[in-house]
């Protein structure tokens, strides 16, 4: 008898015994789900994303000095960060719409995370991975709000245009210490094209892991006022995250520097146009420019820059008074056999002189080395811009000083070069302009 209750007592643990372990392996399997997930997830971390609805948009003020067009900059936590089962005191935020905590990664051409991480970007925040331009226009900031242990660490990408279209778009990341949570808040989303997430990839991954969570991929997901959270899980994963933090690489950017695009690129369209139709390509272009959103209106020129006989072909381009880094100044040039070659290619517009649109005023030797110059008159602003040859391939020059009224090319001392003469300067009075051989300088 006492055997009996002994065997049925071990039979009763047994089963009791299996039958926790049959539940923690039913909590398990729905607290964590795929190593690549979509939302609402989980993935394999125990991260689940949802639309949010009670978290205000924070306007950020601390400008990172960050002007590239695919460029990073490093980012001093205000308190350590756990991103997939990591802690993290700093991180890279991309110029092109993501943080990075493990790569330092420029990248501008974006990958969808539903079959496996993005390569090359590490452990990512994306709250809108897109081909985005801070060179002219645009921000991007930081704030800290709240105080420890409850502050939240805000990353703004604060009108900064599309580089396909132009248009600007306005979104943040908000980190939440103590929770690790991640939110992403859309200001302003709506584009003609690309916009609402349609070319932006929106999500986190852990590439060193093989973890990703995607909301979207080249999909309309987001729109204006929309919010999505990320929140970590409260008992996350424990075979999930590094022992030691790994450390993201030197960051070497190059300004201005862009690989060249599958699409977009109005110097690559106008020369592989130019080389395949001639010279009446650009009437087509040019419709399809001003068709497009926002438009673009193009004036050309040929003159001999180079001094070898065969003119260059000058392209300039321009859109709305909205748009000053859309004007732009291509240069082509011919070999002996008519095909052309990208000379220049180059924004007319800087941070601190924004020109609206550009004209060709004249064509002369301005630079007094026998060669021709071209003279660009911005009307809209009184910006005076020189295109030469002089000292080696074509640059543009500026010329100081702003002046709205009269232009006139003359040969004022008669010494038989041209020079410039302008009113309604900055400096007041008539300015004349001249070449001493090195640059452009003003006298009244």
């Amino acid at each position: 008898m006492f055997r009996r209750l002994i065997l049925f007592i071990a039979i009763i643990v047994i089963v009791l015994v299996a039958a926790v372990f049959f539940i923690r392996a039913r909590l398990t399997s729905a607290s964590f789900g795929p190593m690549v997930a979509l939302c609402p997830g989980p993935d394999y971390y125990g991260y689940v994303c949802e639309r949010g609805t009670a978290f205000a948009y924070i306007n950020a003020t601390h400008d990172t000095l960050l002007y590239e067009l695919d460029g990073t900059t490093k980012l001093e936590l205000p308190f350590v960060f756990t991103f997939y089962g990591t802690p993290y005191t700093e991180l890279v935020a991309s110029s092109n719409g993501n943080l990075q905590f493990s790569s330092n990664n420029a990248e501008y051409l974006n990958d969808c995370l539903d079959e496996k991480p993005a390569a090359g970007m590490g452990d990512m925040i994306a709250p809108y991975w897109d081909d985005l331009d801070l060179r002219l226009i645009g921000f991007l900031e930081t704030e800290v709000v709240g105080e420890a242990p409850d502050r939240i660490f805000v990353i703004e990408w604060d009108g900064v245009p599309r580089y396909e279209t132009g248009e600007p778009l306005t979104f943040e990341v908000q980190l939440f210490e103590g929770s690790n949570d991640i939110v992403f808040l859309y200001q302003d989303v709506t584009q003609s094209e690309g916009g609402h997430g349609r070319k932006a990839t929106i999500g986190i991954q852990s590439e060193a892991q093989g973890l990703a969570l995607q909301y979207g991929c080249d999909l309309a997901v987001v729109a204006d006022a929309s919010q999505i959270r990320f929140a970590h899980p409260d008992n996350a994963n424990g075979d999930v995250g590094l022992a030691a933090p790994p450390t993201a690489p030197v960051m070497v950017t190059m300004p201005g520097s862009r690989r060249p695009a599958a699409g977009g690129d109005p110097a690559a369209d106008l020369l592989a146009q130019i080389n395949l139709r001639g010279e009446v390509a650009l009437a087509d272009l040019h419709r399809q420019w001003i068709s497009q959103s926002p438009p673009v209106t193009a004036v050309w020129e040929r003159a001999d820059l180079t001094g070898d006989s065969l003119p260059e072909l000058v392209v300039l381009r321009h859109s709305t008074i909205e748009y000053p880094h859309l004007s732009q100044i291509i240069v082509l040039t011919p070999d002996p056999s008519g095909r052309f070659t990208l000379l220049l290619d180059q924004l007319l517009s800087t941070r601190k002189q924004p020109i609206y649109r550009a004209g060709i005023e004249h064509v002369g030797d301005l630079t007094h080395d026998d060669q021709a110059d071209m003279l660009l008159y911005a009307a809209d602003t009184g910006d005076l811009l020189v295109l030469t040859a002089t000292f080696g391939a074509p640059k543009l020059l500026s010329i100081p000083d702003q002046c709205l009224a009269g232009l006139a090319v003359l040969d004022v001392n008669n010494d038989g070069r041209d020079d410039i003469v302008r009113d309604g300067c900055t400096r007041d009075g008539r300015v004349y302009t001249t070449w001493n051989g090195q640059s452009f300088t003003n006298t009244q």
